[in-house]
C-alpha cells in the first residue's frame, strides 16, 4: 500500500469542503441571515475606510502598533481563545470529512465542530504558551527577511532569502514555544514596532526627508526589491542596502522591540502587584 502525498490545490480543495459543508449546516438553521447582515455591516466599514486616504490609514496603523508594542500583554488570552478556537474547529471539520463522509446529520456537523473549537479555544486560553510557536514562526519570516536585507543581500543571490526565513521561523517557532508569556510579550513588541516604524517612514520619512525615499529598501519584501536590484546596477544596489537606509531601521527596530518588551514587562508586574495588595 502506498502513501500519496497530495498537492497544494488537491489539499486547499479538501480544506474548502470541509467548511462549506458547516456554512451549509449553517444556513440551514437560518444563521446565514446573521451572517449576511454582519458581512453587509463589514462592507460599508471598508467602503468607508477604502474613501479614506492613505495618510489617515497609515496614522491609524502607527498608533495601533504602538498599542500593540506596549501593551500586547493584555491581549494573550484573548489571542490564544481565537486561535485555539479557530484550529479546534477547523480539525474536527477535517476528521469529520475524513471518517465520517456520507454524515449527513447538521446536528451533529454543527455540534461537533463548535464543541471542538470552544473546547480548544478554552484550553488554550487556560494554557498561555499553547499557541506561542504560531507566533514565532511568523516573526521569523520577518526576521530572516530583515537579516537578509541587513548582511547578506550584497554577496548572496535572492534565493538565500527562502533559507534566512525558513531558518528564523523554524528557530524563533521552538523559542517561543519554550519562553511562553515571555515570547509573546517580545512578539507583540517586534510586530508593534515593525508596524509603527513601517508607517513612520511611509508617512514621514519618505515623502519628507532628503533621499528619503532610499528607505523603501527596507519596507520591501527581499525576494521581490532583490530582482530590481540586480538590474539597477551596482551604485544603486550599495545605495539601497547600505547604511542608513536598512541598518538604521532595523537599528530602531531592535531599539524599539526592547522598549516596548520592557514596558510590557513592567506595566504587567505593576498590575499583578495591585491586583495582590487588594
Amino acid at each position: 500500500m502506498s502513501l500519496t502525498v497530495p498537492d497544494i490545490n488537491t489539499a486547499n480543495a479538501f480544506l474548502a469542503a470541509s467548511f462549506s459543508e458547516y456554512q451549509v449546516c449553517l444556513t440551514t438553521y437560518g444563521v446565514s441571515t446573521a451572517v449576511d447582515k454582519a458581512t453587509d455591516v463589514f462592507g460599508l466599514a471598508a467602503s468607508a475606510t477604502q474613501s479614506l486616504p492613505a495618510q489617515a490609514l497609515s496614522a491609524v496603523t502607527l498608533l495601533l502598533g504602538l498599542a500593540l508594542c506596549f501593551y500586547g500583554y493584555a491581549l494573550v488570552r484573548p489571542a490564544n481563545l481565537a486561535i485555539g478556537a479557530y484550529l479546534g474547529g477547523t480539525v474536527a471539520l477535517m476528521l469529520l470529512n475524513i471518517f465520517a463522509p456520507t454524515l449527513s446529520s447538521c446536528v451533529v456537523t454543527v455540534a461537533f465542530a463548535s464543541a471542538a473549537g470552544l473546547i480548544t479555544g478554552l484550553l488554550c486560553a487556560a494554557k498561555r504558551p499553547s499557541v506561542m510557536a504560531m507566533l514565532g514562526l511568523v516573526i521569523g519570516e520577518i526576521v530572516g527577511d530583515l537579516f537578509y536585507k541587513t548582511f547578506l543581500a550584497a554577496v548572496a543571490p535572492e534565493y538565500v532569502a527562502f533559507g534566512c526565513i525558513g531558518f528564523f521561523s523554524v528557530l524563533l517557532a521552538v523559542l517561543a514555544a519554550n519562553l511562553g508569556d515571555f515570547a509573546w510579550k517580545v512578539g507583540c513588541a517586534f510586530f508593534g514596532a515593525y508596524l509603527a516604524l513601517s508607517h513612520l517612514l511611509k508617512l514621514v520619512v519618505v515623502p519628507y526627508v532628503p533621499n528619503g525615499a532610499q528607505f523603501l529598501a527596507f519596507l520591501a519584501y527581499k525576494p521581490d526589491v532583490a530582482r530590481f536590484l540586480a538590474a539597477e546596477g551596482a551604485a544603486d544596489r550599495q545605495a539601497l542596502i547600505g547604511s542608513p537606509y536598512v541598518y538604521g531601521p532595523v537599528l530602531a527596530l531592535a531599539l524599539l522591540t526592547a522598549a516596548g518588551t520592557a514596558t510590557q514587562v513592567a506595566l504587567l508586574r505593576a498590575s499583578t502587584k495591585g491586583v495582590e495588595m487588594r
